[in-house]
């Protein structure tokens, strides 16, 4: 009799056990993930500033794809980091650079993944885009352009992501997808409120 109470007993103590580590682990998944913190910047951003970057990016991307190379390079800025972020119209070389790049990229379509708003010199902007479209088996061929848009005095203009003046992407690579998921809820939120 006394090893069926020990059995029992043993047992309870088993499923209390488990009871707990079940519980535990639920309140665990529960917790949200803490978000980063907007900075000051970020929290001032309307959707004004937000469709003024679109329509820099759409203009862009419409010079582009009707192979106006010269004004699509003309709209481009170096984001000068030494001067606090002060954007400096590209040189010749520059643009002849970017002249080169987009004539070797046809560009037949883009998406907006996201806009991720920084600091009025650190922006980025990251588009999806279709250089050939999708034939029979073959998907789509595509390549990522990212921008970098700088609220100066006032104006958004377009910077080009350039690691060649130390510039550093404000989206860590891994976070692009989360960041990618947050700017499509926020455009279907802004959509349904119109």
């Amino acid at each position: 009799m006394k090893t069926n109470k020990m059995r029992f007993n043993r047992l309870l103590a088993l499923i209390c056990v488990f009871a707990l580590v079940f519980v535990f682990s639920g309140c665990k998944s529960k917790k949200e993930k803490p978000q980063p913190q907007k900075t000051e910047f970020e929290q001032g951003m309307t959707a004004k500033d937000t469709l003024a970057v679109k329509e820099l990016v759409d203009k862009f991307f419409s010079y582009a794809k009707s192979k106006n190379f010269d004004e699509a390079a003309a709209m481009l800025y170096r984001n000068d980091l030494d001067k606090k972020g002060e954007p400096q119209q590209l040189d010749n070389e520059e643009m002849a650079e970017v002249k080169t790049m987009l004539e070797s990229i046809p560009m037949v379509d883009y998406k907006i993944e996201y806009i991720k708003f920084d600091e009025y010199y650190a922006n980025e902007v990251l588009c999806h885009v279709i250089i050939k479209k999708a034939e029979g088996d073959m998907p789509d061929i595509t390549t990522k352009m990212f921008f970098k848009p700088v609220d100066y005095m006032g104006n958004w203009v377009l910077c080009l992501t350039n690691t060649e003046y130390g510039d550093k992407g404000v989206v860590r690579p891994d976070k692009r997808d989360s960041v990618e998921r947050a700017y499509r809820k926020q455009q279907k939120a802004d959509s349904e409120k119109k």
